[in-house]
Formats: structure tokens, C-alpha cells, sequence
């Protein structure tokens, strides 16, 4: 590993230990056989993700970082609490799972809240007009997430109670956790998240 490859991932680390009680806060311990294996800085990786290496322990997982990211600072938070809060939820190794609306508009919703907590209103305005214009599905997720907690505030750690993965909820799920939404809404949020 270069130096400045070090340099990134002794940042990503510390920025994960900040966010980390926060992320876990909002929405809710990570899936207790989730296991962090450290950060892996690549240039030729367009999006953070989460890697997985063992068919043995398919939870188990290394934050793969686009290099880009280290270009701005707004964008590094944005992607590394992205992947945070996925990793609260991973999909796993040969798992079969697909992420859905709610699974991934949670992780959108984490990088809005922190953004405005850290870079303020203007700056997440920008963040937002730019999701929406660049990447729709994950701005289209946000928003019903965003109902959702706005109807119930801790609607994500409900459901997370119920079924710790958060790509597994149902609608019914929702029904059953006492959180009052839209039917619609429900399917929606319920749905494989297609970008």
C-alpha cells in the first residue's frame, strides 16, 4: 500500500469511527454477523460498496472507496456514510438477496442527514439537486424513506428489530411494526431497488 493510499484509509477510518455510534443511532445496530474487515481504496471502483471474500463468513466484508472520492469532501462523506449504513444491513456472499427501495434510499437518507449536519442546507441542497438529476432511483428511495420517518422516526430500528437484514422487510413487516403508511408507499419501499 503507497503512502497516500494509507493516508485515505487512516481517514476513512477515523471518519468511520465518528459516524459510526451515529449511524447505528438512527437506524439501529449492524446484523450481528456483519463483520468489518477493513477499507480498500481503488481507482478503477466508480461507487463505494461492500466487498465480500468468504463463502464461509458471507458477511464479512472490506468498504471498497472510489478513489474520486478523496476529491471532495462532501462527496467522501456522502459515500462513506452510504456504505455505513449498508453495512448495518450487507447483503452478504452468494446470499441471492437484492437490496430494495427501503435498503437503499436508508442509505441515502444516512449521507442527507450528515451532510446537512456537517456542510449545511446550501450544500445539501446541491447534494440533493445533483442525486436527482444523476441518479434518480437513489433520489426516488430517499424520498419515500423519508415519508416513512417522517410518519415514525425510529421506523428504520422498528423494522430492523424485526428483521435485521432490511432488504428481508415485507409490507406486511410494516404493518405489523405499528407504522401507519401508505399502502403504496409500503409496496414501493418494499420493491427491488432497480437504478
Amino acid at each position: 500500500m503507497s503512502e497516500s493510499q494509507l493516508t485515505q484509509v487512516q481517514k476513512l477510518e477515523k471518519i468511520r469511527q465518528a459516524w459510526l455510534p451515529a449511524v447505528e443511532f438512527l437506524f439501529g445496530p449492524a446484523f450481528e454477523q456483519a463483520q468489518f474487515q477493513g477499507f480498500v481504496v481503488d481507482a478503477d471502483v466508480a461507487k463505494p460498496e461492500l466487498v465480500f471474500d468468504s463463502t464461509e463468513q458471507p458477511y464479512h466484508y472490506r468498504i471498497q472507496m472510489p478513489a474520486r472520492s478523496f476529491t471532495n469532501d462532501v462527496m467522501l462523506l456522502a459515500d462513506l456514510i452510504q456504505v455505513l449504513v449498508r453495512a448495518l444491513y450487507p447483503l452478504g456472499k452468494d446470499t441471492q438477496a437484492n437490496a430494495t427501495a427501503l435498503s437503499e434510499g436508508t442509505a441515502i437518507y444516512g449521507a442527507v442527514t450528515a451532510i446537512k449536519q456537517v456542510f449545511g442546507e446550501e450544500t445539501l441542497d446541491s447534494y440533493l439537486n445533483a442525486l436527482k438529476d444523476n441518479g434518480f432511483a437513489y433520489y426516488d428511495a430517499f424520498s419515500y424513506v423519508a415519508v416513512l420517518l417522517t410518519e415514525d422516526p425510529k421506523a428504520i430500528v422498528k423494522l430492523r428489530d424485526m428483521k435485521p437484514l432490511l432488504y428481508q422487510v415485507t409490507r406486511e413487516d410494516i404493518a405489523a411494526a405499528g407504522i401507519e403508511i401508505d399502502r403504496k408507499v409500503a409496496d414501493i419501499l418494499t420493491y427491488t431497488f432497480r437504478v
